[in-house]
């Protein structure tokens, strides 16, 4: 009788009616204006099997709406209602009985309560006597409730069924049909007096901001202090706002004792005194938590994928796509270890895998040859394998062969196809157990096709770039002659950046004076024609060469060459002409880097070579020739720009960087005794990740050294 609305109403007629005579289960419906019987609450029971019944026809046969006709308790079982609705199979316990009783007023009958009893027989006169009084209770009161909102008694249900029909009946069952939407829907409802400034709050606005009824005290500054304070001043200025336009809405947090955050969003409408000054707001409020929780995962998993995909994009080989995998995709999965298999002509064969002690990983080189193993499964079922526990894996995959290492327990078998058809198999593995909830699957299941379509094109760049690089190393020259008195080195380091190869080359062609003409160049572009240019103008130069021509007319025959093969193209290039003994130089350039001379003692310099334009910029050129010499002990280095030639890195910068390294090694290899360090090395240093960090462009290097005297 102390329960303040119709909603705390409903929730106690069940309470005490499961309190005292221990059912599992109950429900309230209230009949409207037309008769039918419309479900208020329920309390136990599963959600399906009371959505099953929002409404009951007044001339039903079922006891629900026969109680309500003949006014009396009717007992019903669970065999019974299953006789007539088969779909309810999964949700009755057949060993459960009904009970319903009519909600009386006077001669009025404003619905029915009913109760699951976990027994087989009916009540006895007791429980029937305490369901009979929480019936009736429960209809005196609501009763009252609706009198004091101002909207007369309802109307009821005559015994013969027919409606009542005054115009306050049909005020009251509107009224009721609000507030039965508002409970479920769990809306809350507020009053705001804007003169006293204190709120009126409904029990369920209470529970929505977790202040107990007790301990709300109707201050609008216990409403300020349960918004998260982050969000106070949105709250405080739509307030404010509300006062002039009229109209209330704001999201906010609200924050819990135990302090957790819910999501909050309220509407409402100022209603004004006769000055049109604000009265009161009066508004609903309603939580969003679940829903704002549902856009955070969609956001999350949109962020993820196009984090991945991008990571995936710059990926232009297959180890690129694995180091991407690796240092993107599995922490973002909260995943500890991979292993991709590749298809090769029938066989998975493992590609890469990271996280794995070293055992593991060759066990793992095992597992794609097993047709019946979780990696050949997955490929050949087309969906990934998802396992939460060690024990899963076990039970689908005994075999000794394919057992995981100790130091895994969850795994997901990714079957990785593309449009182009079978790439390979990705499995993932977690260190602890694993529940793989819909989100995980969605988002493992786009890794896997962002993964197979990145790996198939990047299996179809590294087969194009394996060809293109063997056609540039078929026209490089296999090794270096000899020249008495010199020490000769050279490198040449494809970009690692790219699917095309460049036009950089380096030549070393004897002449009849017993010397030695030493060519380097690089052809504009990155292409399967640079390349093709570099090889007839490499064979054009040592053609004539051959025919005893000095630089200055090796450079202008090399010009014409390239002139008449009327390509586009240009190409800068040095030649450095070496006579032994004296180590005299006779250089040439044209637009190409100058070389640098290291002395024994490591002082480095960058010769001042007059500079022509390159090679193929003009039919006729002269190439202006400097003179030098290589002493003892002392060295020559030629390079293509490729070398010094970084983004964001200043040229004259990056030749020191190399002046520098090349100088130090000079300075610290002076001794040419057995066992000492050769030219190779130096050439080794200069090419390698830890000086240059190629990748940007091609790199050719031609080191000279005049042997020192003893």
């Amino acid at each position: 009788m102390s329960c303040p609305d119709a909603d705390t109403l409903l929730a106690t007629a069940i309470d005490v009616a499961l309190a005292g005579i221990t059912p599992d289960a109950g429900a309230v419906f209230i009949a409207d204006e037309d008769g039918w019987l419309r479900l208020a609450g329920h309390q136990g029971m599963r959600t399906g099997l009371a959505e099953r019944f929002p409404v009951v026809a007044p001339d039903s046969t079922l006891p629900l709406a026969v109680a309500v006709r003949e006014r009396r308790p009717v007992y019903g079982t669970a065999g019974e209602l299953m006789t007539r609705y088969p779909d309810l199979g999964g949700m009755l316990n057949m060993a459960m009985d009904y009970v319903v009783l009519p909600l009386l007023v006077d001669d009025r009958c404003l619905g029915g309560l009913v109760v699951r009893l976990p027994r087989s027989s009916r009540l006895s006169p007791g429980d029937d006597q305490l369901l009979t009084m929480v019936a009736d209770v429960f209809a005196h009161r609501l009763e009252h409730l609706l009198a004091l909102e101002g909207t007369g008694p309802p109307a009821g249900v005559t015994p013969e069924g027919a409606v009542a029909a005054d115009s306050a009946a049909g005020r009251l069952s509107r009224r009721t049909r609000l507030e039965l939407a508002m409970s479920s829907g769990d809306i809350g409802a507020f009053e705001w007096d804007i003169d006293t400034d204190t709120v009126v709050w409904d029990e369920r606005t209470v529970k929505l901001f977790g202040i107990g009824s007790q301990d709300f005290d109707s201050r609008i500054s216990t409403f300020q202090k349960a918004i998260h304070p982050d969000d106070r001043a949105a709250v405080a200025q739509a307030m404010e706002a509300s006062l002039e336009t009229g109209e209330y809405h704001v999201v906010c947090r609200a924050v819990w004792p135990d302090g957790s955050h819910h999501w909050l969003e309220a509407k409402g409408t100022v209603e004004r005194r006769a000055d049109h000054g604000p009265r009161t707001m009066i508004g609903v409020v309603w939580d969003i938590t679940e829903q704002r929780e549902r856009a955070a995962r969609r956001e999350a998993r949109r962020e993820f994928v196009l984090s991945t995909t991008s990571a995936f994009a710059a990926a232009l080989t297959t180890e690129d796509v694995l180091d991407a995998m690796t240092g993107t995709v599995l922490p973002e999965l909260g995943a500890h270890a991979m292993a991709i298999h590749l298809e090769h002509e029938g066989r998975l064969l493992l590609a890469g895998a990271a996280g794995y002690p070293e055992e593991t990983v060759e066990r793992l080189r095992l597992f794609g040859v097993e047709d019946g193993g979780p990696m050949a499964t997955a490929l050949h079922g087309g969906e990934p394998l998802f396992f939460r526990t060690r024990e899963e894996y076990l039970r689908r995959f005994p075999h000794p062969a394919v057992r995981p290492g100790r130091e895994h327990e969850a795994w997901v078998v990714l079957p990785l196809t593309s449009a182009d058809g079978t790439v390979g198999t990705c499995l993932i593995a977690y260190e602890k157990p694993r529940a793989f909830g819909s989100d995980d699957q969605i988002i493992i299941a786009a890794v896997g096709g962002i993964l197979a379509q990145s790996l198939a094109r990047a299996r179809l760049s590294d087969v194009y770039r394996h060809r293109m690089t063997e056609l540039q190393e078929l026209m490089m020259p296999r090794a270096l002659g000899r020249l008495p008195g010199f020490e000769i080195a050279a490198r040449y380091l494809p970009a690692a950046q790219g699917m095309q190869v460049g036009g950089d080359w380096f030549d070393m062609m004897p002449r009849q004076d017993g010397g030695a003409s030493f060519v380097i160049g690089d052809v504009q572009g990155h292409s399967a024609q640079a390349a093709g240019v570099m090889g007839q103008l490499r064979t054009a130069l040592r053609a004539h060469s051959s025919d005893g021509y000095r630089a200055e007319h090796l450079m202008a025959r090399g010009n014409q060459t390239l002139w008449g093969l009327d390509t586009e193209r240009f190409a800068t290039c040095c030649i450095v002409d070496v006579t032994p003994p004296a180590g005299q130089l006779r250089i040439v350039r044209a637009g190409h880097p100058n070389p640098l001379q290291s002395g024994a003692d490591g002082t480095v310099r960058e010769l001042d070579v007059p500079g022509s334009l390159p090679l193929g910029y003009a039919p006729d050129g002269g190439y202006p020739v400097f003179h030098g010499q290589l002493q003892p002990g002392e060295a020559l280095l030629l390079y293509t720009d490729g070398l010094v030639d970084r983004p964001g890195r200043p040229y004259d910068e990056a030749v020191a960087a190399v002046s520098t390294a090349f100088g130090r090694w000079m300075r610290d290899n002076r001794n040419t005794a057995a066992g000492s360090p050769g030219l190779e090395d130096l050439a080794d240093l200069l090419v390698s990740k830890a000086f240059t960090h190629p990748g940007y462009d091609d790199v050719a290097i031609l080191l000279i050294r005049r042997t020192p005297l003893p």
